[in-house]
């Protein structure tokens, strides 16, 4: 069977370099094709050392990894339409081109070849930056790297879906975002905001004597709800429970993306509130977990109503 080398709008884009780490990405890549009914397309960036100037001319049909990564796809979802390229260049440039006409794009936590292949891992937060769609990192998960159908059971049932809102519309289409992929899985939505005193913190408070305001919660709390309740009547199939958390944002964020099927973050958030914004909190939060993290651009969001 052919393959198709030109991606389709629409379809998710997958970095692959036939490590295990984007191996779990694919995996996780060809599950969520199955439920949005998207494409798959794969990725596959074969980078040289800058002072060695090489010009290939690379046939996707003769690429063992590429094709161990489309058979993967045809093995495990034999309905969904699986396209691949091969490149010379560089893995985040292209991707962030994809980005303009992909749904998602996803990466794994870590790269392949050091010396040749995709370095996922230097790549996932400079897409995730600048991505027109939403970026998901998949971190490795325990399994043996040379059984690829081991990395991931696309058939498990899910955990419920994360998404970290901090009150400030820039993270409408992480709002989004998160409860369409829960209404799409048949998954509860778990919102996560907290609260963290610093000196000077318009929006915070701390331990009593200490500019500690016995409203804020509750105020927080308000805010929250009204934020969510325009998504709650437009996905009224999903379980909402809201979290308010004090401490630190990292620390909370991460915890909760373990226990999630995905952490959903925007790119930006309100400052002050140890805001969601890639580069402190999203890119930690994005490295440290052990759970998918999708990071969302705040230009995809808009709240309904």
């Amino acid at each position: 069977m052919s393959v198709k080398h030109e991606m389709p709008a629409g379809a998710i884009a997958v970095g692959y370099d036939g490590g295990v780490s984007s191996r779990v990405a694919l995996a996780w890549a060809t599950r969520e094709a199955r439920v949005a009914r998207r494409a798959v397309h794969l990725v596959h960036m074969i980078a040289w050392p800058e002072d060695i100037v090489v010009n290939l001319a690379i046939d996707e049909d003769d690429d063992e990894t590429t094709a161990a990564g489309v058979a993967y796809v045809r093995r495990h979802a034999p309905d969904v339409d699986v396209s691949c390229e091969t490149r010379t260049g560089n893995a985040a440039g292209r991707l962030l081109r994809l980005s303009e006409r992909a749904s998602t794009v996803v990466v794994g936590g870590h790269g392949h070849h050091a010396s040749r292949a995709v370095l996922v891992g230097a790549t996932a937060p400079q897409v995730a930056a600048h991505s027109r769609c939403a970026v998901i990192v998949v971190p490795d998960e325990p399994g043996d790297p040379s059984d690829q159908d081991g990395v991931e059971d696309v058939d498990r049932p899910p955990r419920r879906v994360a998404v970290g809102i901090d009150g400030s519309e820039s993270c409408s289409g992480a709002i989004e975002f998160a409860f369409d992929r829960a209404s799409r899985i048949s998954s509860g939505l778990t919102a996560v905001a907290c609260w963290w005193w610093q000196e000077g913190g318009a929006y915070l408070a701390g331990a009593e004597g200490y500019g500690w305001d016995p409203d804020l919660h509750d105020r927080e709390l308000r805010l929250v709800s009204e934020q969510l309740a325009g998504w709650s009547e437009k996905y009224p199939d999903v379980d909402v429970r809201t979290v308010l958390v004090h401490g630190n944002a990292v620390s909370v964020l991460t915890e909760e993306a373990d226990r999630a099927e995905l952490l959903v973050l925007g790119t930006r958030g309100r400052g002050g509130f140890a805001g969601l914004l890639l580069g402190s909190v999203s890119l930690r939060v994005m490295t440290g977990a052990h759970r998918p993290v999708a990071i969302v651009p705040s230009r995809l969001g808009k709240a309904p109503g």
